[in-house]
């Protein structure tokens, strides 16, 4: 074969190849066959972190179980003008997990101008929480003007399971009984001479 005309035969190759690489800009339209048209994906924004408390975490392989109330009981005392602080503790120890269950959410029910805060009674605050077995607490600020007409204070949370005792850790859940926690108007501001 001539020289010459395998250099022709080469650069007849490299044309035709050329027409099927991708353009040089980003999001522009390639056509690789006349019929078809394709186009990069556009860049996608970070997410965002919720800021609502994280639910339990779990390892790769295991299931998260949620407990929409937990069995969870101790009394809300005065703590100062227009503040209670509850204890809580876990109610049931026989339908307490090994690896505990930490708690997700912690609110008043109905609200009745009652708002859930932080820690106090020197006890770890409930937010994020987990009860162990054991005889651990913790403890919930409570603060508003508040009515005594039937609020109370409820625990929600999950703790992680292992797929080979999901069907154990289901029925830990069922025999969960929901406790709470009674709340009563927290002493008003004295008077002002």
């Amino acid at each position: 074969m001539n020289l010459s005309r395998s250099r022709r035969v080469i650069a007849v190759l490299a044309l035709g190849v050329a027409g099927c690489s991708a353009p040089a800009t980003p999001g522009t339209p390639a056509t690789t066959h006349p019929d078809v048209t394709t186009t990069e994906p556009a860049p996608t924004a970070p997410g965002t972190e919720p800021s609502d408390p994280e639910q339990p975490r779990t390892s790769d392989h295991d299931i998260a179980i949620s407990i929409p109330e937990l069995p969870i009981g101790g009394n809300a005392d005065p703590a100062g003008t227009g503040t209670l602080c509850a204890i809580a503790g876990w109610l049931q120890p026989d339908a307490l997990p090994d690896t505990g269950v930490t708690v997700t959410r912690v609110w008043a029910d109905p609200p009745n101008g009652f708002r859930v805060g932080g820690a106090c009674g020197g006890k770890p605050r409930c937010a994020g929480y987990t009860f162990r077995p054991g005889d651990g607490k913790c403890s919930v600020t409570i603060t508003g003007p508040g009515t005594a007409e039937g609020a109370q204070l409820k625990f929600a949370g999950g703790f992680p399971c292992t797929p080979a005792r999901e069907s154990s850790c289901r029925e830990l859940k069922n025999r969960i009984n929901p406790g709470s926690i009674g709340l009563s108007q927290p002493d008003p501001p004295s008077p002002t001479g």
